[in-house]
């Protein structure tokens, strides 16, 4: 019960987070950057979403029962594609059509985003036996960096 309690925890944050970006500004980016860098995160987010496959996707961090362990197109690289295609979305929304709480919306879903992945990694862990060799061959979030 503490675990579901944790996981949609998380996932009220991240809601609220992205909601707030949303709602306090527009939804397509103004500048060609921007708008490029939105672009990429849609792409990403979808192409995640598609090879996830929408029966294997659980909003919260916590693995479907008799869910699969997918490790191959996007996910051959990163674990989460999904929270960094939230991230390149509302980066480039944040940047042009900037204001403090827009950045202090994005910096707690950042932070909201890594402990939600570090708990489903634990979650994952158990659930599916190779999870951790996996890890040794995936970025967890952004490529080269972390």
């Amino acid at each position: 019960m503490k675990q579901k309690i944790t996981a949609y925890s998380f996932v009220v944050v991240q809601f609220a987070c992205l909601i707030y970006i949303f709602v306090s500004g527009g939804f397509l980016a103004e500048s060609i950057n921007g708008l490029l860098v939105e672009v990429a995160g849609l792409i990403l987010g979808i192409s995640a979403i598609l090879q996830m496959k929408l029966g294997n996707f659980n909003v919260a961090p916590l693995p479907k029962s008799g869910g699969e362990l997918v490790t191959s197109g996007v996910y051959s690289l990163i674990r989460h594609p999904m929270y960094l295609a939230q991230l390149l979305v509302v980066a480039a929304l944040t940047v042009d059509y900037y204001s403090h709480a827009r950045l202090f919306a994005v910096l707690l879903l950042f932070t909201v985003l890594v402990f939600k992945l570090h708990f489903e990694e634990k979650q994952l862990k158990v659930q599916f036996d190779g999870y951790e060799e996996y890890m040794q061959k995936t970025w967890r979030l952004i490529p080269y960096i972390y």
